[in-house]
């Protein structure tokens, strides 16, 4: 019902005929009142139907046909009533049978096929043919009959021809011009109704599609064979930065030219040879010049007709793929060390102990001077050093399964403090403090691993403070809005910071910037966090400051703990001083 509303609202509103017919009524009527004489049998139908025209326009200027169908139909069937009254004035007016102006018949008949089937269209033309015979037959001198029989129809041939033979010849002509308008007004209604609908699904199919390719994982981009950019994906959006509103209609070269050029290159490379390309990984800038490692293929729109139209291509963030595969490697090198470690560790460190223990005693029984004194104490000094470095390396190795429980974070990093103060790192002007969020908050962990993982931190940071003033904070986040069921422990510094080269090694194991560091001291850290599910990053400026952020499983009653880790394995006890 609402479809056929819309569509009776949508024909009528191609009455843009109204106008022109009432302007032609105008002008008919004006060259009728200058030259007859009977004005008074003219305007008054010709006023009653320029008030219904008028009503008319009105209607749809409102917008009646769509929301009040029925009564539109009334108003339109008024008007051809009154319009056929006024065509007989006319015709009565100049001439009854010979009157010039019969073909105004035609136009409202023609008119009705635009706003009634074929059915509607000759119940016009019976009205006009009975209408019309009406006014030649009262301007004649026959006799009206009180019923129109065949009778009367044989006294009307056999006495004027010429009446009889108009009559015909006019009503044959309206009910041909009826059946033909009506007929092919509603063959363009069915094919209207016919484009519409096609219309409507196709438009539901380009939602649909559109949808589907709004909402890919990957970019999606699509270029003409002018090398412009005619679609542009959200995903796109995210990968690169940029707003299709923003370049659409442009070309690639100039959009990409500055941040990501291997991109543009790409992407036409694929424009001028025409030929499919296999997949291959770039590297593109976002906003901050951080760079995105991206994975890239590529094809070409072409038809028979006009061959080569354009190219798209779909592409992916690399990122995470990248950090996995990091990750991956990363877990192969620890099985490899921890394989290493365990071969090396009575190989080296008891005859390690034995050196060192045997120079002590010839320290004591020959009490050397001078150069043996400093060659022996040497020896002494570096036996230790290489033993501190054994035993990180079996630490990072062999870290073993935290033993989960309810720790209160608070008190913990509250100890953390009292023991860094403690550390011959510490130095009285630096401002070591810790703030939280709430004042009691429970993680789930291992509280020796823990404190190991903060005190480590504390004294990089205390360390990455070359002058004697500076400050450290270890800042707790229990209710962050982003990490719900974790809680966010960082160390903060003011140190000298770090460049991207370090900060992208940082975690790595042997990697260390100070001279004496075994370059282990994170690489445990990082692996004491892992076990215990959580994450360590690091944000930091080549300009100075730098904060060590990780996070911890919230403590809730009756949680779950998380897999253990696969090594079980005794850990060393903490040690007091940061290996970093």
């Amino acid at each position: 019902m609402e479809s056929r509303k819309t569509s009776y609202g949508q024909e009528l509103k191609s009455g843009w005929f109204l106008p022109l017919r009432l302007a032609i009524f105008l002008i008919v009527v004006g060259v009728v009142l200058l030259t007859q004489q009977r004005q008074a049998a003219i305007s008054t139908p010709f006023f009653i139907y320029s008030i219904l025209t008028l009503v008319f326009l009105l209607s749809l200027a409102l917008k009646l046909p769509s929301r009040m169908p029925r009564l539109t139909q009334f108003l339109v069937f008024l008007q051809i009533i009154s319009e056929v009254i006024v065509e007989a004035s006319i015709i009565k007016a100049t001439g009854n049978i010979t009157s010039p102006f019969t073909a105004l018949f035609l136009m409202t008949i023609v008119s009705a096929a635009m706003s009634y089937q074929l059915i509607g269209t000759l119940l016009t033309a019976t009205m006009a043919s009975l209408t019309y015979g009406l006014v030649v037959l009262t301007g004649s001198e026959a006799e009206l009959p009180r019923t129109l029989d065949l009778e009367f129809i044989k006294k009307i041939y056999s006495s004027n021809d010429e009446l009889f033979y108009t009559l015909f010849l006019y009503i044959c002509v309206f009910y041909l011009v009826a059946f033909v308008s009506g007929y092919l007004s509603q063959k363009i209604r069915s094919k209207e109704r016919e484009l519409r609908r096609a219309s409507e699904s196709l438009a539901r199919v380009q939602l649909e599609t559109d949808e589907i390719l709004k909402h890919l994982h990957s970019g999606l981009i699509t270029i003409d064979h002018f090398g412009r950019i005619i679609y542009f994906n959200e995903a796109a959006e995210r990968i690169t930065g940029l707003k299709e509103n923003k370049i659409k209609g442009k070309n690639c070269l100039e959009v990409f030219a500055d941040r990501m050029p291997q991109f543009s290159e790409k992407i036409l490379s694929v424009l001028k040879s025409s030929q499919l390309e296999s997949r291959c990984e770039i590297t593109i800038c976002d906003n901050e010049g951080e760079e995105i490692p991206i994975g890239i293929s590529t094809s070409v729109l072409e038809d028979e007709v006009r061959g080569v139209r354009g190219v798209i291509g779909i592409f992916q963030n690399l990122t995470d793929a990248k950090k996995m595969e990091e990750k991956m490697r990363h877990a192969d090198r620890l099985a490899a060390v921890g394989e290493l470690s365990a071969s090396i560790a009575h190989e080296i460190r008891n005859p390690l102990a034995s050196i060192s223990g045997s120079v002590e005693i010839l320290k004591q029984e020959l009490n050397p001077e001078g150069e043996n004194q400093r060659l022996m104490d040497l020896i002494v000094k570096e036996s230790s050093r290489l033993s501190n470095i054994l035993t990180d390396f079996l630490v990072y190795a062999r870290v073993k399964t935290p033993n989960f429980g309810k720790v209160e974070i608070n008190r913990l990093v509250s100890d953390v403090i009292e023991i860094a103060r403690n550390h011959t790192s510490y130095r009285e002007k630096i401002k070591l403090r810790s703030e939280s969020d709430d004042t009691t908050i429970y993680v789930s962990g291992d509280d020796e691993q823990i404190r190991q993982v903060l005190f480590n931190l504390v004294v990089n940071a205390l360390e990455a403070i070359e002058s004697d003033k500076g400050s450290v904070k270890i800042k707790i986040e229990g209710n962050s809005p982003i990490y719900t069921d974790q809680v966010i422990l960082s160390v903060i510094d003011d140190g000298g910071g770090m460049t991207r080269e370090v900060k992208d090694r940082i975690f790595s194991p042997f990697f260390s910037t100070k001279k004496e560091g075994t370059g282990l001291g994170l690489a445990i850290v990082r692996r004491l966090v892992d076990n215990m599910g959580g994450r360590i990053w690091v944000e930091t400026s080549p300009h100075g400051g730098t904060i060590f952020k990780f996070t911890l499983i919230k403590y809730f009653k009756g949680m779950i703990r998380p897999e253990e880790s696969e090594h079980d394995i005794e850990q060393e006890p903490l040690r007091t001083g940061a290996s970093e």
